[in-house]
């Protein structure tokens, strides 16, 4: 009885190591898939990978970028919210997340989003270029008007010098940030 559940219990470890495998192999299919601009067949590897592994961070967080590719955002979005509860502490799919709520004009729910990626993570650079960004995008006021005060960008104005002061050599940054001071007057 004891040499069964012995071999029982090998059994489903190795089963179990397999998986891991496959959602892998399956993750760097569809990963060379999106390079190639193949975003259909893409998804559908991804979109096995989730189903070989419904925790896999990484395989979500492609699934999204895929969907995201195609234009199809509530699909990228519940990817990505999927990738975001299988690792709570993964930047990644909160900045993938934040950019289809920017694509989509929803300004508060990305700079929401952003925000909480620059408090895990103060020294991520993409997080505050796009912050410094986002907060020059017209949005809905507390008085029901659209548009930008000077408040969004002067908090513009100190994301981008976060980002200048992480990367001092990035010419992208660098003309992100002139721009911006010349908006203001500066």
């Amino acid at each position: 009885m004891k040499t069964l559940l012995s071999i029982l219990v090998a059994g489903f470890l190795a089963a179990g190591c397999g998986g891991g495998e496959k959602t892998e192999q399956l993750i760097n299919k569809g990963k060379a898939l999106l390079a190639e601009g193949r975003f259909d067949d893409a998804a559908a590897e991804l979109k096995k990978a989730t189903e070989a592994d419904k925790t896999s961070m990484e395989a979500w967080l492609q699934l999204g970028n895929a969907y995201a590719a195609q234009k199809k955002h509530d699909e990228a979005l519940s990817a990505y919210v999927t990738a975001k509860r299988a690792d709570r502490h993964a930047v990644t799919p909160h900045v993938a997340h934040a950019k289809v709520q920017i694509a989509l004009g929803r300004v508060e729910l990305a700079t929401t989003e952003l925000n909480f990626v620059v408090e895990m993570d103060p020294k991520n650079f993409e997080a505050l270029i796009l912050l410094g960004k986002v907060s020059q995008l017209p949005h809905k006021q507390p008085d029901g008007s659209i548009g930008v005060t000077k408040l969004d960008l002067e908090r513009a104005e100190l994301n981008l010098e976060a980002a200048v002061a992480l990367a001092p050599q990035n010419a992208g940054a660098q003309a992100e940030l002139t721009k911006l001071r010349k908006a203001l007057g500066k």
